[in-house]
């Protein structure tokens, strides 16, 4: 496929390289390049100052997954670190509150965030750099405050009333019942004082401290479903990845509860049709993609969860003999029958990605998300910042399902 009409020039490096959303966290990876640190210091650098700069999108309130290249000895690692419900979470409790499904927002959507466990694996692994100094910017931010880019501004207009429904959130990121616009200074003490914390006292404050203790405390004050033992024995996975290959290339990605597979069985679809000569806005590329894409997805919710309480198929759905069955299913000149009923179509979807490069050829591929705007839109107290709420997308309480609530299981929404 050809790109020589796309609007954004490729853009080019020797020393490294970090390519987020976030100006300021780019900014923040950079520098700690440009003074001798490695791709893996960059990403964790990276990753804490959008937690503070991309406040819809991401937190330490929310979920990790990342893929880590280490040029030395040619080996990829898989990080996965999303967090399980609360160990009082059962279908039969919110039932009895009146639900159909799982709420998108409120401390009934919470689970345990696995961010702050992420950036200490990461660390402990692969960084060179003190853990404290890698968090400097995503402190400098939070005390001193950053000027509300127009994304987030839209973001915040368009959430703003939903967010001044949880007094402790309306503190926090509504300060004085204004809304942050475009160009307002955005400034968030407690976070500054939880990313000390964190900085200090690294995961063991996060999960086991004086942090832990407040948030359980909040979210159970609020009706949530916490132990201490909840947030005391997160830990994230960590394993060799996933892959495939497409046209001699091999590619990586992370396992569920990410939604990684679903990027490999598309890829194995599409490698069946020529696009040699087709541009990317090409009617039948773009065509043979939205059709890779609802088989995928189509599969996706009739067969995946967690695998540490659903069993499925996902070696099957990952091969390439399983993408030559269904390749057939793709009709050429007209749209398939297949329905991919996203599950997360009534959020805004609100996850962002970033990647580094550095001057070695090390690389890190870094998801991390709330699940959707703000997350819960719930700030539980010793956190500052929105919890995920991944377990709220659209969740039935069918049991035969993968898509049940079970107190062990985190969903396959990212």
């Amino acid at each position: 496929m050809t790109t020589a009409r796309l609007s954004r020039q490729v853009v080019y490096g020797k020393n490294g390289m970090v390519c987020t959303n976030s100006p300021l966290s780019a900014a923040a990876g950079l520098k700690v390049l440009q003074e001798g640190g490695n791709a893996f210091d960059a990403a964790l650098a990276t990753a804490a100052t959008e937690t503070v700069t991309m406040v819809p999108m991401c937190g330490i309130g929310g979920d990790s997954f990342i893929l880590l290249y280490e040029a030395e000895n040619s080996r990829v690692t898989g990080i996965s670190s999303a967090g399980v419900p609360g160990s009082g979470t059962s279908a039969d409790y919110y039932r009895k509150q009146g639900l159909t499904k799982m709420p998108l927002e409120g401390p009934h959507s919470v689970g345990v965030p696995g961010e702050v466990a992420a950036w200490e694996e990461v660390h402990r692994r692969f960084c060179s750099k003190p853990f404290e100094q890698l968090l400097d910017s995503a402190i400098g931010y939070a005390e001193d405050g950053f000027a509300v880019p127009p994304k987030i501004a839209q973001s915040f207009a368009s959430t703003s009333e939903r967010l001044a429904g949880y007094p402790s959130t309306k503190e926090v990121l509504l300060a004085g019942g204004k809304t942050p616009g475009e160009g307002d200074l955005l400034v968030n003490k407690d976070l500054a004082e939880s990313l000390k914390r964190i900085a200090t006292g690294g995961a063991d404050e996060f999960y086991k401290g004086e942090l832990a203790r407040k948030r359980v405390k909040s979210l159970n004050d609020a009706g949530g479903l916490f132990t201490a033992d909840d947030f005391a024995n997160h830990r994230p996975e960590i394993y060799d990845p996933i892959g495939t290959t497409y046209r001699g290339e091999t590619v990586f990605q992370t396992r569920p509860p990410s939604q990684g597979f679903l990027h490999l069985e598309m890829l194995n679809l599409i490698e069946g049709f020529d696009l040699t000569d087709k541009s990317y806005d090409n009617p039948e590329a773009i065509h043979l993609m939205v059709e890779a894409k609802k088989i995928a997805y189509a599969d996706r919710n009739r067969l995946a969860g967690d695998p540490r309480v659903v069993e499925w198929p996902l070696d099957e759905i990952i091969s390439k003999e399983y993408a030559d069955r269904r390749r057939g299913e793709i009709n050429l000149q007209m749209a398939g029958t297949e329905s991919p009923n996203i599950l997360a179509g009534k959020s805004d979807g609100n996850t962002t990605y970033f990647c580094v490069a550095d001057r070695a050829g090390n690389a890190v591929s870094w998801v991390h998300s709330l699940s959707h705007g703000f997350g819960s839109r719930f700030i539980a107290g010793g956190l500052a910042s929105c919890s995920t709420t991944a377990l709220g997308v659209d969740l039935a309480w069918n049991r035969a399902t993968p898509t049940s609530s079970h107190p062990e299981s985190v969903r396959c929404t990212l």
